[in-house]
């Protein structure tokens, strides 16, 4: 194509997400769903070739997603997370394994069956931290809960993304690939703990010596760099990110100059990615819909049922654990990464995605009244009146 064609498709795109996200905002629809839908139609509207436009967007889209996911991170939080192992595990052994032996059953397919477990495992973390922050539910009592087994969700993701991603493209699965894989998760770790002390003299070097607008592109030439190393070594890219970005010193002003300069970089990357998925994807509707009913329902009833245990053992109350469990139902950004490590699943797991994402983003906004009307509040009957003199 020529460059002047290049420039109208790469608009047009851009434009297409836009007025996508723009005019289903006003629904209530997420984003993230806004993206996918764009893509779908953006294979009636652009032509194949498009996807080379913006290929380093959708590449550096993973890597930039979960740099900023560990920049929320340190060493030390991670290790301060005990309370929310248990509610965490309930919600991995309901979620994950389930929907694997479900799909194991319809296809005898091991590579599959382990990307759907991982697919309708995690909720999505981008989509429940904005209804939290749009219905500003932040401050009730179920919301450090959610947020605590969000991350949990982002740890387990990211070892089972390391995982997948080597048996992938290993060759196949065998025990040998998936104790390679979990050993890297933990050579990484012990790793980048060694490095804490040291990167931290380098960031404050790098913040008085370069000038702040120059920043962006070393933290970014580095950053891309060491992903694309990691690959070519076996390790997952998302992995790597997440720990450079756990690297980075919390309070400190390169973290600030960094959030501030990357962000909107990151934002726009994600949206290409999602776009990417379903525009590359042979999204087709000769799935097996047994198949993608089943786990749609299995989904959703089993992540109400294990946030619910979880919000109990937590000690929340009735009423509190069934407004949890009410929001925390959409799939979304982690699903799509690990549908697309494999085309065979990318069918299903988009409508998968794109139901739970809408029935979650609504049964989120009436959670509050749903959960009180099975759990009324039960009236203060006052002091009996006293009998008559």
């Amino acid at each position: 194509m020529h460059s002047h064609q290049n420039l109208v498709i790469a608009g047009g795109i851009f434009s297409l997400l836009f007025l996508s996200a723009f005019l289903l905002s006003r629904l209530k629809v997420p984003y993230i769903v806004s993206f996918l839908i764009s893509g779908f139609l953006g294979k009636l509207l652009f032509p194949h070739e498009a996807k080379e436009l913006l290929s380093i967007l959708e590449l550096s889209a993973i890597i930039l997603l979960f740099f900023f996911i560990g920049l929320e991170y340190s060493f030390e939080r991670l290790m301060g997370m005990r309370r929310v192992i248990k509610p965490g595990l309930i919600d991995f052994v309901f979620n994950f394994f389930p929907a694997f032996l479900i799909a194991f059953l319809f296809t005898q397919n091991l590579l599959f069956s382990l990307i759907m477990g991982a697919v309708m495992y995690p909720s999505s973390t981008a989509i429940t931290a904005k209804l939290l922050m749009d219905y500003r539910r932040l401050v009730s009592p179920e919301a450090e809960l959610l947020i605590g087994v969000l991350i949990f969700e982002d740890l387990i993701s990211i070892i089972l993304l390391s995982a997948l991603t080597g048996i992938r493209f290993g060759g196949g699965f065998d025990t040998v690939s998936l104790l390679r894989g979990i050993l890297a998760v933990v050579l990484v770790f012990t790793l980048f703990y060694l490095l804490i002390k040291p990167s931290q003299r380098v960031f404050e070097y790098i913040y008085r010596k370069i000038d702040e607008s120059l920043i962006p592109f070393a933290v970014l030439g580095f950053l891309l760099m060491s992903a694309g190393f990691g690959l070519s070594l076996g390790l997952s890219d998302a992995l790597i990110a997440f720990m450079l970005g756990v690297l980075v010193p919390k309070e400190s002003e390169i973290y600030r100059t960094i959030e501030r300069s990357l962000s909107d970089l990151k934002d726009i990357a994600v949206g290409v990615f999602f776009f990417m998925f379903t525009f590359k994807s042979q999204i087709s509707l000769d799935i097996n819909l047994w198949l993608l009913l089943l786990l749609l329902i299995s989904g959703i009833l089993l992540k109400l049922f294990s946030t619910y245990m979880a919000s109990l053992m937590y000690d929340l109350s009735k009423r509190t654990a069934m407004r949890a469990s009410l929001s925390f139902l959409q799939r979304g950004e982690f699903s799509v990464i690990f549908a697309s490590l494999y085309e065979p699943t990318q069918s299903l797991a988009f409508f998968l995605v794109l139901t739970t994402a809408l029935i979650g983003s609504f049964s989120f906004v009436y959670a509050p009244r749903l959960s009180e009307r099975v759990f009324p509040k039960k009236e203060k009957k006052g002091p009996l009146p006293a009998p008559p003199a």
